[in-house]
């Protein structure tokens, strides 16, 4: 039988039971941190996250996670810097379309299906403080590769005459906010009105590409 809690003791909270991940090497153990890592992060936020809390979920001791990293915030950094990795993977695919408005096109495509296959890696790396992930080191924020993606499709627009001249930096940040408004209200589903998945698709695509008449 359960146990009453005594008179002025709290009761106990049901212990979370956690899947332990399969952790072949040190590789493996290391892919586990990253990701356990932003879990944390976006559960607790930057002033309760804890290491002992990341180790505990990857289950491992906590001083085994200074074999990997020698502190949190290069443990951060290495998740954010990771988060970008894939990114970058879904960005390039976009290279392959023929000409310079249908790579804008499938630039701002791949960045809807990153955010809506991988949401915990866009609500962490695009929907948090970018000083809390940024770690000091000689390595640029991995941010800056994947904005000058959108910066050089921009260019080659403008250049192709799909969009009129400017800045090209100015007018990828307009484009840049446009798409991260659209998925982030769709990330915390405050667009049920559109419908499923497939509505939102078409309601996005029609949106970037009304957007991109506008800077014609």
């Amino acid at each position: 039988m359960p146990t009453r809690p005594q008179p002025g003791k709290p009761a106990k909270k049901p212990a979370v039971v956690r899947g332990r991940p399969f952790l072949r090497g040190v590789d493996d153990t290391r892919a586990g941190l990253l990701a356990a890592a932003r879990d944390v992060f976006l559960e607790d936020g930057p002033t309760q996250f804890s290491l002992r809390e990341v180790a505990r979920r990857v289950g491992v001791s906590a001083t085994a996670v200074y074999r990997h990293f020698d502190n949190k915030e290069a443990l951060l950094f290495a998740a954010c810097t990771q988060g970008f990795h894939v990114f970058s993977s879904y960005l390039v695919r976009a290279l392959a379309a023929r000409t310079p408005l249908e790579r804008m096109l499938a630039t701002s495509e791949q960045y809807r299906l990153f955010a809506l296959e991988n949401p915990l890696d866009y609500r962490f790396i695009f929907m948090t403080v970018a000083d809390k992930v940024r770690y000091s080191t000689d390595e640029s924020f991995p941010q800056d590769t994947t904005f000058q993606f959108l910066v050089d499709r921009v260019r080659e627009c403008a250049e192709a005459g799909v969009l009129a001249p400017a800045d090209p930096t100015t007018t990828a940040v307009l484009i840049w906010a446009h798409v991260h408004g659209l998925v982030s209200l769709r990330l915390s589903e405050h667009l049920h009105a559109v419908g499923d998945d497939a509505a939102f698709a078409g309601l996005y695509r029609a949106s970037v590409e009304r957007l991109l008449r506008g800077l014609s």
